[in-house]
């Protein structure tokens, strides 16, 4: 890229460009599978709480202050990435933590287990939408950073560019 001419340089920022127009339509798209899942999700919680009566959840079954702290099922882990001679783009995982005690001393629970053995099926299905709502968020947010890299790196082709 040192001594690339300005063709050179042109084609690289289309490249870049039409890899952003991509990462652009997934971000979009993630976006709308977010907002569908997360909606989905409170419908199904809505549906249970319209089974199971107003009276379903008691304040025994919920914490209260002298509640013993937990920690989360799920974390995000931040990696460091290099691509072809690139500045470092960071990549999120997200790393499912099983139910039980942590090394620390504190534990983690499932919180639908609050809700009893026989939970309704709609709870469970809120469930599972909330977590793919979850792993599509951390994919969104891998979009959103190598866009940022991408354009970034098409501000430093351009500033090149004109000083050709």
């Amino acid at each position: 890229m040192e001594n690339a001419s300005k063709e050179e340089l042109c084609e690289l920022m289309d490249k870049l460009l039409l890899n952003s127009l991509d990462l652009i339509e997934q971000d979009v798209r993630l976006s709308q599978d977010i907002a569908r899942l997360t909606t989905e999700g409170q419908m199904e919680l809505a549906h249970t709480r319209f089974t199971k009566g107003p009276n379903a959840v008691s304040a025994v079954q919920l914490p209260t202050e002298d509640y013993k702290p937990f920690q989360a099922l799920a974390t995000v882990q931040v990696e460091e990435a290099v691509e072809d001679d690139a500045d470092p783009i960071q990549h999120r995982t997200l790393e499912r933590h099983p139910v039980g005690d942590g090394e620390d001393g504190t534990s983690r629970i499932d919180p639908s287990a609050w809700f009893g053995i026989l939970r309704p099926p709609s709870l469970n299905n809120a469930k599972e939408r909330f977590a793919r709502s979850l792993d599509t968020i951390v994919e969104r947010a891998n979009v959103r950073v190598r866009l940022s890299s991408y354009l970034n790196m098409f501000e430093l082709l351009q500033k090149r560019k004109t000083e050709l």
